[in-house]
Parts: structure tokens; sequence; C-alpha cells
């Protein structure tokens, strides 16, 4: 039984062999050597749920997807804050631009009026909020009255500064600016790298600018 298996199957390959290539079906380079394309890589200027996006200055410090991942992340952090919808649409009309390099602040954004949000790709961290504390910036800028000068926010700051609560180094006591974006992103997420840290010790150390911004983001009403 197996010699004449055998021998069925000798005479197969002979066949195969003495059957003209002509005969057989011609087989193309693709289907020698199957190969899926890669998807292109995403655009570096999109919108994003509303949100503008202009992150083409990164495109040689990182693959633009994960640029892209790590600038919806930030987004997607300010959307779950639970603002305001006049706050958020303010925030959301802010152009967004990212570039490669290395932040003088570390891991905080800036602000420019005409440029917009300025981030830097590299820093970005899904668990940081560093495109709030650049949107802060806009908004102190845009929607307080005065500015960074703004009376009641200067009073704060000094009498934050008074308290000795907090070294004098620390970023938030800097300036005004500073004092604001570091505070309310304390206050609004909860929690921060730097001085004042988190909601609470804005609370206990900070009462007053507590209940401040609490009535310019929540209608007077302090988050818990």
């Amino acid at each position: 039984m197996n010699r004449r298996n055998s021998a069925a199957a000798l005479a197969v390959l002979c066949l195969v062999a003495i059957v003209p290539a002509t005969a057989r079906p011609a087989l193309t380079l693709p289907q020698l050597f199957k190969h899926t394309p890669r998807p292109p890589p995403p655009s570096l200027v999109f919108a994003y749920h509303g949100w503008r996006i202009d992150a083409s200055r990164a495109a040689r410090v990182q693959p633009p997807a994960k640029t892209v991942r790590a600038i919806e992340a930030q987004v997607d952090l300010v959307e779950r804050l639970g603002l305001r919808p006049d706050v958020l649409a303010f925030m959301r009309a802010q152009p967004i631009v990212a570039d490669g390099a290395k932040a003088a602040l570390g891991d905080y954004a800036e602000y420019a009026p005409v440029q917009g949000v300025l981030l830097h790709a590299r820093m970005l961290d899904a668990k940081k909020p560093i495109l709030l504390s650049g949107l802060l910036k806009a908004y102190l800028i845009q929607r307080l009255p005065g500015g960074p000068a703004n009376p009641q926010l200067t009073t704060l700051r000094s009498q934050a500064a008074a308290r000795r609560v907090w070294p004098k180094t620390a970023l938030m006591l800097q300036s005004n600016e500073a004092f604001f974006s570091l505070s309310a992103a304390a206050y609004l997420y909860g929690a921060i790298t730097r001085e004042p840290y988190s909601r609470t010790d804005l609370k206990k150390t900070e009462p007053g600018c507590y209940q401040w911004l609490a009535g310019l983001f929540d209608g007077g009403r302090p988050r818990a």
C-alpha cells in the first residue's frame, strides 16, 4: 500500500515537472511577496472635537501618531473638567500650536496672544494638565479685567507671599500669570506637580483664592 502511494506521488511530481511553464498560472511579484502597505501618518494640522491644532513643527522630533495621541489626550483632559459651556467654548476657540522645542518652564504650556497656546510635543503627559495651564493663561489675558494686572489677582498673590507657606522661589509667586495658571489648574484639575499642588492644599492655604476661583469657574460653589 505504501509503495502504491509513493508511486502515485512520484507520478504527480513528474507530470508537474513536464507541464510547460506557459501552461502554469503566472505569479506576480505582489503574490510572491505579499505585503500590506502601512497607512499614511496622520496629519499634524487637524481638528479634534472642535479644537484647532497645528503640530507641524513637531514633525521631526517624534512620530506624528505619537504627537497626535498626546495632544488629543490633553484635549480630553480639559473636556472632562466639567467646565461651564461658555468657558469651554472660549478654550476651544484658542488655536493650539505644538513644536519640538523643550519648554523653558519644564512641563507647562505658554500662551502668545497672536499664536495661541504653545505646547512642547516631547513634554506632554496624559496625566498632567499641560494644555490647561496654557488655556488658563489665555483666559487671564482675554477674560479678566486688567489681564495679568488684575487688582484682585495682585492682592491674592501678595497675600500668598506674605503668609510664607510656599518657598520664595515657588513659581506661583513669581508673577500674576503664574499664580493664576497654577492655582486655577490645581483648583480645576485637582492636583499638579508644582505649588499649590492640589485643590485641598489651595483651600487650606489660600482660602480667598480658592473662593475667588469658585466664583470665576463654578458660579461661586467651590469644587469638592
